[in-house]
């Protein structure tokens, strides 16, 4: 919960930097970059956790890991660092995503199929959850074999199950 607390905190923020710099993406694509190497990278993620190692030593550092940040993306990392809030980089990004989806109308939609959709078909299955939703639609799509045929849409916490899995199983209930 702490955790949390202070992603958002962090994370609107930086976001209001982003923004009146008008580099919203771009600092997504760096917290998201960091927040990478944090989990995949074991040096990375000893060095900025060590409290013996200066602050300006743990810049210096994500300088040599990230040579193609910017001013403004050296300038937020720096501040993470300052205020030792590189730890709470997932909180921070996972926060700072949702603010990014509120403010431009994007909703996560997770659907689940017995077999994988070709372009078209996932292309008007975007259009007509935009058009209902009046939001744009970050689709991702799952194979699941075992729900035979069908599909089950995860739209934020609502869950629409129309698989022939699910149609069964509620006529065997009965």
């Amino acid at each position: 919960m702490i955790g949390a607390k202070v992603g958002k905190r962090y994370a609107v923020a930086i976001y209001d930097i982003a923004a009146g710099e008008n580099k919203v993406t771009e600092v997504y694509d760096t917290l998201n970059s960091i927040m990478e190497t944090y989990l995949e990278n074991l040096e990375f993620k000893n060095l900025v956790a060590h409290p013996l190692i200066s602050k300006e030593d743990k810049k210096n550092f994500v300088k040599k890991v990230f040579p193609n940040f910017d001013e403004v993306e050296m300038d937020i990392v720096n501040y993470l660092i300052d205020k030792d809030r590189l730890l709470d980089i997932r909180s921070i990004v996972a926060e700072f995503l949702k603010i990014y989806y509120e403010k431009n109308q994007i909703v996560d939609v997770e659907a689940t199929f017995a077999l994988e959709p070709n372009e078209a078909q996932k292309e008007n299955l975007i259009k007509k959850l935009e058009a209902k939703t009046g939001k744009k639609i970050n689709l991702t799509v799952k194979i699941d074999s075992s729900i035979i045929a069908g599909g089950i849409l995860k739209i934020g916490d609502e869950i629409t199950d129309g698989s022939i899995k699910r149609q069964l199983e509620t006529l065997w209930k009965k």
